[in-house]
């Protein structure tokens, strides 16, 4: 749950980007000679908007033709990389690599129409304010979720530096207000000290991380760490330039970020150049599956030149990038045009970074959000993947069910009650959507208060740098 579900950001939109790069190779501008392949294409655009029963001659009907057209083209070579984007769309690309935003620093994801807060950023506006990790927003500034898309209550967080945003929360059962102001947020890199080890946590490859980590680095040189925890766990990836510029920190001129190929073989190798290097002992890089593109370039040159330790689960393995190309109406297409390949040649496409250490985190932790319907419940002797979730969570919190395969024992029963009883529920021993809910906020919540107890991949880590 908490690890695997991609966070998308309350007034931060930061989205599961599987690479983005600033093309180096030096290209001509692509130019379409019509040979007659396009008039089917016109006669068929000409049918649809004059003649077919259903269609109509609006701006807007004619753009969708253009646009579905286009994506059949691009999404009929199955590259799940290479996407057509309307100009609203390239417009929340570009959005979502944005390291500075107005906001108050909150991720969360969506359960029955409110807002499951999954994260609260260290220093943030809504941190200041009391919001904490499980907290289910219901309404903002009075407006309900449940009445609103997630776009609109994003557009409701949202606002000018200084305002403020009440938010109703319900929090474990208990209704509470809390009003939060509004700031400029930097969304992408945050860091703490631990036993002595500084620990880097990098969300996105942005376009301003590389200087967000420069003061995160300054601050922890300026404490005498050497030793380093990067934790890219669930980045996706972003700017190659971004990414060039934070190896500049660890590595020496010279040495070899990546390798990249087109499709004719040509090959360029990605140096570091004007290298700011800063003094460490040792690195250890925290991963999982969602770590991706930039985060698999960067772990792969941090483990081939500065001796990395790498700790978690596979990486993603995305070994392509892409190059974007905007067009006169501001729609894009975003398409694989290299793959890449470690300065040791390696190539993780399809397969990712094996870690030197494989650690998981407790399942409950990779566990989908428990939704139920209004009518829908289960209790004992029934059979189900839900009851399966249920265990696991149950097992998580502490209350021990007898099995975690789906099938609704007694023991499960009596773990059930326990919880319901611990959390002001009607104690049923039966699984309702309300038990679901209330089931999702407690295991987000238990995380991050006792995440230091939780985090196995961590305390690896943790144990691996003070080595």
């Amino acid at each position: 749950m908490i690890m695997v579900i991609v966070f998308a950001a309350l007034a931060i939109t930061i989205t599961f980007v599987i690479g983005y790069r600033v093309g180096h190779f030096s290209q001509p501008e692509n130019e379409v000679v019509d040979d007659g392949r396009f008039t089917g294409l016109e006669a068929v655009y000409d049918i649809m908007v004059k003649d077919f029963y259903y269609g109509d001659d609006s701006e807007d009907y004619k753009d969708k033709l253009i646009y579905d057209a286009i994506n059949g083209m691009v999404d009929a070579q199955g590259d799940i990389h290479t996407d057509y984007m309307t100009p609203e769309e390239v417009r929340q690309f570009t959005g979502s690599l944005e390291s500075n935003i107005v906001g108050i620093g909150i991720r969360y994801t969506e359960l029955d129409g409110e807002i499951l807060v999954r994260e609260v950023l260290r220093d943030s506006p809504a941190q200041k304010a009391g919001i904490q990790e499980g907290d289910i927003i219901t309404a903002v500034d009075g407006v309900s979720c449940k009445e609103n898309s997630l776009d609109d209550v994003v557009k409701l967080v949202s606002g000018k530096v200084g305002t403020k945003v009440t938010l109703t929360i319900n929090r474990l059962g208990q209704t509470i207000e809390v009003t939060a102001t509004r700031d400029v947020i930097g969304t992408t890199v945050s860091s703490s000290i631990k036993d002595g080890i500084g620990i880097l946590t990098i969300n996105s490859f942005g376009d301003a991380t590389a200087e967000e980590m420069a003061g995160h680095l300054k601050y922890l040189a300026d404490n005498k760490v050497t030793r380093y925890i990067i934790d890219l766990r669930n980045n996706g990836g972003g700017y190659a330039m971004t990414l060039d510029e934070m190896c500049t920190y660890f590595m020496d001129n010279g040495q070899i970020v990546m390798i990249e190929e087109d499709r004719e073989g040509h090959q360029i190798i990605d140096k570091v150049k004007k290298s700011r290097k800063i003094k460490y002992d040792k690195i250890v890089i925290l991963v999982n599956d969602n770590s991706a593109s930039c985060s698999e370039v960067f772990t792969m040159a941090l483990k081939e030149n500065c001796n990395a330790i790498v700790v978690g689960t596979t990486t993603y393995g995305k070994g392509v990038a892409q190059l974007q190309k905007i067009f006169p109406d501001g729609s894009a297409i975003k398409y694989t045009d290299v793959i890449w390949k470690s300065g040791n040649g390696v190539f993780i496409n399809g397969e990712g970074i094996t870690p030197d250490y494989t650690v998981r985190l407790h399942d409950a932790l990779y566990a989908n959000i428990l939704t139920l319907d209004d009518e829908e419940t289960y209790q004992f002797d029934q059979v189900s993947n839900k009851i399966g979730v249920v265990q696991t969570m149950l097992d998580f919190l502490g209350y021990q069910p007898d099995r975690q395969d789906g099938y609704f024992s007694r023991a499960t029963k009596t773990a059930l009650e326990a919880f319901q009883r611990d959390n002001s529920l009607e104690v049923t021993g039966i699984l309702d959507k309300t038990t679901a809910s209330v089931m999702d906020a407690r295991v987000i919540n238990e995380w991050s208060i006792n995440r230091d107890q939780h985090d196995t991949q961590m305390q690896k880590a943790l144990q691996l740098a003070k080595e």
